[in-house]
């Protein structure tokens, strides 16, 4: 018989400034085809960086399971990055956690962070199982409350105590259903995210913020040598569903400031205020009310456009 292999695993980071996840923990439990404990271990790792204050304090509820110097203590990603690969990648094995997409973002972060080459793996998510089936959203540790799990051993915010509380949770959902595990990911593979899909994601966000802040560098400027004057002097706000497509808003904010307008993010007095609809009279009676009392106008962005020309 071909046994699959389960591991369940979770990441706790010192700090996630710049939206890069640094690592300081990855909890992992492996088990055999019906969720029996095969291996479990706390991979404790230096995060090379500052911790977030609140993390360490024992007055906060949310803080980490060890202490500064036993983290600095330890070596770094790089140092394990074989053992993390080979616990991902290795043949005949669903991966999963709770909330897990943060979790696969953070070893590609790490990954990228250390010039080490991706580690390509899905896991599966079992937030997002519980949460459509039960149409109800919990942290892990109130699912596990739902299920009955004892949580006196368990440490929140210990790596692999909550990879344990995922599997346990895992283990009553499949017995409730009377289903494997294996089915239970088979029958809701959309659930699954995979590494390429976070970076990918991470991709585009990065993408939108490089554009939003080229938007932004153009706020309250008004071009010495416009090539039009469409709306010459105009004092111009976009409302926020104008700005959504980044691309052709940096265009469209790039062609106010040709035509001798200027883009504020809010304006108050004369000026435009622009809404992405086709008629103002969508629009709701009191946000207009509010943007005139502003003493803007309120016009469509096609009205912008044949202003623009």
């Amino acid at each position: 018989m071909n046994h699959k292999q389960f591991v369940f695993f979770d990441c706790e980071c010192a700090n996630t400034y710049e939206g890069v996840g640094k690592i300081c923990s990855l909890g992992y439990v492996i088990t055999d085809d019906e969720l029996n404990v095969i291996e479990s271990e706390d991979v404790v790792i230096n995060p090379e960086c500052d911790f977030d204050w609140y993390l360490l304090s024992a007055k906060n509820e949310c803080h980490l399971a060890y202490s500064k110097d036993y983290f600095r203590a330890k070596p770094n990603y790089e140092s394990y990055y074989k053992d993390i690969k080979k616990l991902f990648t290795t043949g005949n094995r669903f991966i999963a956690g709770f909330a897990v997409g943060n979790d696969v973002s953070f070893v590609n972060s790490a990954n990228e962070r250390y010039e080490l080459p991706d580690i390509n793996f899905r896991a599966f998510d079992l937030e997002k199982l519980l949460n459509k089936h039960y149409d109800s959203k919990r942290k892990l540790k109130e699912w596990a409350e739902f299920f009955g799990v004892n949580l006196a051993k368990f440490q929140s915010h210990k790596s692999v105590d909550d990879a344990m509380m995922t599997m346990l949770c895992m283990k009553k959902f499949c017995m409730e259903q009377g289903k494997s595990c294996e089915q239970v990911m088979q029958e809701n593979k959309d659930f699954f995210i995979s590494s390429e899909q976070m970076l990918q994601a991470a991709e585009e966000r990065a993408y939108r913020k490089e554009m939003q802040e080229k938007i932004k560098r153009l706020y309250n400027k008004k071009n010495p040598m416009p090539r039009h004057k469409g709306v010459l002097g105009v004092h111009i706000e976009l409302d926020g569903h104008v700005l959504k497509d980044v691309d052709y808003a940096f265009e469209l904010v790039k062609r106010i400031y040709d035509n001798g307008g200027i883009v504020h993010e809010h304006c108050t007095g004369n000026g435009l205020c622009v809404f992405d609809v086709e008629n103002k009279s969508a629009l709701n009676e009191n946000l207009v009310a509010k943007v005139e009392k502003r003493g803007l106008q309120v016009i469509t962005l096609a009205e912008l456009e044949e202003k623009l020309g």
